[in-house]
């Protein structure tokens, strides 16, 4: 079995082992193929199968189990999958923690370090020498790439760069169906595409096989979903590990920062040494929460305490979030948007089990229409009815424009959150 951090990712293990003639499984969010007498399987971490046995497991991206959104589920990996051998990839950073739980488990513990087989060079120079100075991506070259945290970035970099240069550039980023992603990867690595330049989000930071030669930060801020934050040391050098791959073209990579004002803070991420990971994430499931209820109420028979009804999931987070203690190498991960689905979701006559599966859903919760899918879902499944989406609403046209490719990306969302649910 192996698990990774994207839907791509098992993708193309999937894709990989089948055109070899091996059979093998998927499971994703959105697709779920079994295959009769599949040997191999391959998933993204949260789908990882916890009620089957395998020989060999191997865990992807191990180092993300200290992820405050979705730590859980790699160490829900890593603890409950049934095997007689884990292989964990991913940095260093994760060691001792993962060595801390093989002892705790009783499992025996092996190491084995790779080094990078390309050099990475920090460059001394940022690409503009004024943070406002225009023009500045005129100076672009063959296998640069550009990384940018907001679509109108991503667009208006590659608007520049095609307008002053005779450069074609390729666009990636996360809400791009992963198809797409992958076609604009392939056309980028294809030397005879006449597409040489890579405009693109920290997306690239895992799943994609890139022959680029230098990677060129346009900002070190970037927003986490409630905030604007710089960029910490770990990000940095994820991203910056893409440029002069093995097996590219190019045998040194290099990166740098657009804005002067940036260089400083790329330096001292690169020179950083990647602070030891101490504690993994957890995330009650609706098992715990249903435990917590039938706890609570024991409790509240004795007392006048307000107690938590096991119908109403958002007040169960809250109080829930509110008194749990965790100890030692845990914590508990954070529940932003899982609030925001059971408050929508709990006047709704459904189980406990169901609503918590409902706020596990991929859904966009700054997005009206995939929030309004979600809610006539959850409401037709709660009445025991069937649903579907509207099909006009679908059919589409090839985007012409920025506001048009948003509303197509849009929509594919809203398709892959129906699949999902």
């Amino acid at each position: 079995l192996y698990v990774g951090p994207l839907r791509l990712l098992a993708a193309e293990i999937y894709e990989r082992l089948t055109s070899e003639g091996v059979y093998c499984n998927l499971f994703t969010g959105q697709e779920k193929k079994e295959i009769p007498f599949a040997t191999h399987s391959a998933a993204t971490v949260e789908l990882a199968p916890l009620d089957r046995d395998f020989d060999v497991v191997v865990i992807d991206e191990i180092q993300m189990i200290a992820d405050s959104f979705r730590g859980w589920a790699w160490t829900r990996a890593l603890l409950g999958l049934r095997c007689k051998e884990i292989h964990v990839a991913g940095g260093m950073e994760a060691r001792h923690i993962v060595e801390r739980f093989a002892a705790t488990c009783g499992d025996e513990f092996e190491l084995h370090e790779y080094e990078r087989f390309s050099d990475l060079v920090v460059s001394d120079k940022s690409l503009a020498t004024k943070s406002n100075e225009k023009g500045s991506y005129s100076a672009i070259q063959a296998g640069d790439c550009v990384v940018a945290f907001s679509r109108n970035d991503l667009f208006a970099i590659k608007r520049e760069i095609e307008k002053h240069t005779t450069h074609k550039c390729c666009v990636i980023y996360g809400s791009l169906p992963p198809q797409t992603r992958s076609d604009q990867a392939r056309l980028f690595n294809d030397p005879d595409s006449g597409y040489d330049v890579l405009v693109a989000s920290d997306a690239i930071g895992m799943g994609l096989n890139l022959s680029i030669r230098r990677i060129i930060f346009n900002s070190m801020f970037k927003s986490n979903g409630e905030n604007i934050v710089q960029l910490d040391h770990s990000a940095v050098k994820q991203i910056s590990g893409r440029a002069g791959r093995r097996n590219s073209p190019y045998p040194i990579g290099e990166v740098t920062v657009r804005d002067p004002a940036d260089l400083e803070h790329l330096q001292k991420c690169m020179k950083t040494e990647i602070r030891p990971i101490t504690k993994a994430g957890l995330l009650p499931t609706s098992s715990h929460f249903e435990l917590f209820a039938e706890a609570t109420k024991k409790y509240n028979d004795m007392s006048s305490e307000e107690e938590f009804d096991v119908h109403y999931l958002h007040k169960g987070m809250l109080q829930f979030e509110e008194m749990a203690r965790l100890k030692g190498d845990f914590f508990l991960c954070r529940q932003t948007q899982m609030r925001k689905i059971a408050k929508w979701i709990d006047d709704l006559p459904m189980q406990l089990k169901d609503k918590y599966s409902f706020c596990m859903a991929p859904v966009n919760e700054m997005c009206p229409e995939s929030m309004g899918l979600l809610k006539r879902f959850a409401t037709k499944y709660s009445h025991e009815e069937t649903t579907g989406v509207p099909h006009r609403e679908f059919v589409t046209n090839r985007p012409r424009s920025l506001e048009q490719l948003s509303v197509l990306c849009s929509k594919h969302h809203r398709l892959e959150l129906f699949l999902w649910l």
